[in-house]
């Protein structure tokens, strides 16, 4: 009998029963292998061997000095196995049942690179041609003195700029589930990161008079500069877009949380289950502004990206508020 661990629980199973399992399972003592299920067999490994004389990769030492030290060792990485296999895998190390896991990630990175190469592909296919359209668009702008005309070229550059920011979030938001962007610490002044928000925004707030009131209790944050700028401005972009005319947002930000309350329409209690749902708006929301349906969605997952949690409590024809914490 062999004591098999699953990587959610632990169950007693035969060397019948190991042989159903996808993964290869490699019993250890020491660097000797003393039993395996099938899928292990395939890739090399033989009973009473030294577990170096089958496979290597890039953190081999590291492998072998936690076997050794009986720790705990966890690493994605290509595995050349010297039979002639060669896979990207997960080898995952339990050192209170001298159990090494190898589970075949081949797949899997493969999808992820071709996911990856589309939403590259798209994006740049994209931004090209709306590229050169805005180029002519501003020129036409520059040229023409008719009002009338003056206005449509306006609308038509706003429209432009509109799928090219529908584009960049559909971009980050595939990136982010891709797992393609890794969080960075960086150190900056969020009054300034605010400033520079609210400078892209001022238009939008004067249009519908709407206050801005903004406390900072951080004179330093750590945390990374891109991923808080993006939380923010969707946070503010939202708060503007649905709140009455001569109202007021506030923008809260210190070391451990970011809040942004607005007093709009807010949102119906049936709805706010579903508000971080992808191109999901509110049937209220669509005939107050227009929207891609995607603002909350990037905010959702690039808090789950940086370990953040975000919390959304709104009241209907009240307003709503949005708070990330970075830390308890």
């Amino acid at each position: 009998m062999l004591i098999f661990l699953r990587k959610s629980d632990i169950m007693p199973v035969n060397m019948n029963e190991l042989d159903m399992i996808f993964e290869a399972l490699i019993k250890l003592e020491r660097m000797n292998v003393q039993e395996f299920n099938l899928k292990a067999a395939e890739y090399g490994f033989e009973k009473n061997k030294d577990l170096l004389s089958t496979f290597t990769f890039n953190q081999i030492e590291e492998l072998t000095q936690a076997i050794i030290d009986h720790k705990a060792f966890s690493a994605d990485s290509y595995i050349y196995f010297f039979n002639g296999n060669s896979k990207y895998c997960n080898i995952l190390y339990k050192p209170q049942y001298n159990l090494l896991f190898i589970t075949d990630k081949t797949d899997f990175e493969l999808l992820k690179k071709v996911k990856s190469d589309f939403v590259t592909s798209i994006s740049h296919e994209l931004r090209t041609p709306l590229s050169v359209a805005k180029g002519n668009i501003q020129m036409l702008r520059d040229i023409q003195e008719d009002e009338k005309y003056v206005q449509n070229i306006k609308k038509v550059e706003k429209s432009i700029s509109k799928i090219e920011n529908i584009i960049s979030q559909l971009t980050m938001l595939s990136m982010a589930e891709l797992g393609l962007y890794s969080p960075k610490i960086d150190i900056f002044d969020p009054v300034k990161l605010y400033e520079e928000i609210y400078s892209d925004m001022e238009g939008k707030l004067n249009a519908k008079k709407i206050t801005a009131d903004f406390e900072c209790t951080s004179p330093v944050m750590k945390e990374d500069r891109f991923i808080i700028y993006t939380i923010l401005r969707n946070l503010m972009s939202n708060a503007i877009k649905y709140s009455y005319d001569n109202s007021r947002i506030e923008v809260y930000i210190s070391d451990k949380k970011l809040v942004v309350r607005d007093f709009g329409i807010g949102i119906r209690k049936e709805e706010l289950p579903r508000i971080f749902e992808r191109f999901f708006r509110g049937v209220e929301a669509v005939k107050v502004a227009k929207g891609s349906g995607l603002g909350l969605a990037v905010v959702k997952h690039l808090c789950d990206l940086s370990g953040f949690k975000i919390k959304a409590e709104s009241k209907w024809m009240v307003g709503s508020q949005f708070e990330v914490i970075f830390k308890e």
